[in-house]
């Protein structure tokens, strides 16, 4: 028998610890010059750049096909390389984002774009038809606006048929229609973040592939069954189980938040970090430098020291 639900006992112990380091737990800069634009930017064009960039954000390297390199001198892997070089576009040609050059834009020019050294993001196609899509359909229903998608989110994430919100609005996209709202909830926090978007209701939390590895770890969900065999032999899942899965893990944060009282986006920062520094997939976890070494599954049980678990046939996160 398959049990999957979240761990109320190891939520209220990671949330006390998570509260006694809330001073000093690591948040993004969203000002960061190389990764996005500057304060005192035009309004559309700052929306502009995140939609794009969160709509491409999803799974950059795949197993022994790592994707970084250099821009302008400096290392950069992963997201660090696909917001470095969105960046770089941004300041040399910030037309690019234009709604109506998205609509336009061929695989090439995309390769071109997010290729450095020789190396490229995985599925060019797509993500080139994401950006197609975007740009095709921000220009039929919001006039090549994103600000007007943003007063027509009537001030909420979530709203009802006759007002709807901004995850609601977004849904129409390819880029966001992720069930469990990964790249939609990224995008709010981002625009949260920088004063772009201010909604009535809370936050949640965009699950990604760091997210999920420390939940496994740290034990805040339950999983057992032919499920948890799949996720500790690196077996792929099912697109049933993968929803499933996050779902899961984004009610357990959510829980983390509320227990530990701090803001989901800070939750969302810290964890993001978290798995990026500290919590590793591909290398030795540094557990030395964790707050959780004395609680975390993993770090006593070797059989909780999972990657993550993988299902590669999706856009969503």
């Amino acid at each position: 028998m398959e049990v999957i639900g979240v761990d109320d006992k190891r939520i209220r112990r990671i949330a006390r610890i998570l509260s006694r380091n809330k001073p000093v737990l690591e948040k993004l800069d969203l000002y960061d010059p190389r990764y996005y634009p500057g304060r005192g930017e035009p309004r559309e064009q700052v929306l502009r750049y995140f939609i794009v960039m969160v709509a491409l954000d999803h799974r950059l390297s795949r197993p022994g096909k790592p994707y970084e390199g250099y821009v302008d001198g400096e290392f950069y892997h992963g997201a660090d390389l696909l917001y470095r070089l969105g960046k770089k576009m941004y300041d040399e040609k910030p037309e690019f984002y234009d709604p109506a050059n998205l609509a336009r834009l061929t695989v090439d020019e995309v390769k071109r774009w997010l290729s450095v050294d020789g190396v490229e993001p995985p599925d060019p196609e797509v993500r080139t038809l994401l950006l197609n899509d975007l740009g095709l359909k921000l220009c039929k229903l919001y006039d090549c606006k994103v600000s007007k998608l943003i007063e027509q989110s009537n001030n909420r994430l979530y709203g009802t048929l006759k007002e709807p919100g901004l995850i609601d609005n977004l849904r129409v996209f390819r880029a966001y229609e992720d069930p469990v709202e990964k790249k939609p909830l990224l995008l709010a926090k981002f625009l949260v973040a920088r004063g772009l978007f201010k909604p009535v209701d809370d936050l949640n939390i965009a699950i990604d592939n760091h997210l999920s590895r420390i939940a496994y770890r740290l034990g805040i969900v339950m999983i057992s069954g032919r499920l948890w065999d799949k996720i500790r032999k690196g077996e792929p899942v099912t697109r049933e189980e993968d929803v499933l899965l996050r779902l899961v893990i984004r009610r357990a944060y959510r829980r983390l938040a509320e227990e530990s009282d701090i803001d989901p986006g800070v939750i969302d920062d810290f964890f993001w970090i978290h798995g990026r520094k500290t919590c590793l997939r591909d290398e030795e976890p540094r557990c030395s430098r964790c707050i959780f070494e004395k609680v975390c599954y993993a770090r006593r049980n070797k059989n909780f020291m999972v990657s993550e678990h993988y299902y590669y046939g999706t856009w969503y996160y």
